[in-house]
């Protein structure tokens, strides 16, 4: 398929940022108490979410559709219509595809406090993907042992997402202020404050650490 892969990546980005840019004005708007810049963010919200009912219903996402289902149903004939081998079970792919990912986490995750905006980003996609893949696979743990560390992996995962999204709703809020021109509003610092930073920063390395700590459902 040649460049297939990474043509449909740069696509799939593309709908995502346009989707992301209605969400992004969402949380701003969340937190906004002063009537003026609500307003505004009113305002620029509808025009993201206008942005993004004409980008789903373009020729261009219906284009990237198509093409995702094609690619994927000839990787599906090209390994037999399996992601493992006839050597290798559900579970066996499903425990070594998860522990890959928390080794992932776990490596760059280790000092969130030495770290940037954009490597912490890093980090919560790294969490997403863990936390998807856990409850993806997490039927095929379904013993007792299985079910009850799997409940208390998700829900640490949970915690981490959630300091994980508050630090990148810092990070990007005053570009999206500044994309919409304004930067310079009076009460801009009411939805950008990053007096909490830190704190937020501490109580995610806690939770990167609480999730490596816990029990793997997985084995």
């Amino acid at each position: 398929m040649g460049d297939e892969p990474k043509r449909i990546q740069e696509e799939l980005r593309w709908l995502a940022g346009v989707l992301g840019e209605a969400r992004n004005l969402d949380v701003l708007l969340m937190k906004a108490k002063d009537s003026d810049l609500r307003a505004k963010l009113k305002d620029a919200r509808n025009k993201a979410y206008g942005d993004a009912v004409e980008a789903l219903g373009s020729a261009r996402a219906r284009a990237l559709i198509i093409d995702f289902n094609e690619w994927l149903q000839c990787d599906l004939d090209r390994t037999g219509g399996s992601a493992t081998s006839e050597d290798t079970s559900a579970s066996e792919f499903a425990a070594r595809a998860i522990e890959k990912m928390r080794k992932k986490l776990k490596k760059h995750g280790s000092a969130l406090a030495e770290t940037d905006d954009e490597h912490r980003h890093q980090v919560r996609k790294d969490a997403k993907k863990l936390r998807y893949a856990a409850e993806f696979f997490g039927s095929l743990f379904d013993d007792k042992r299985g079910t009850r560390r799997h409940r208390k992996f998700i829900a640490a995962m949970e915690e981490l997402q959630d300091y994980l999204g508050a630090l990148n709703d810092l990070a990007t809020g005053p570009k999206v202020l500044a994309q919409h021109g304004l930067a310079n509003h009076p009460a801009r610092d009411s939805v950008v404050s990053h007096d909490d930073k830190n704190a937020l920063i501490r109580m995610a390395q806690s939770s990167v650490d609480e999730v490596i700590d816990t029990k793997r459902f997985w084995r």
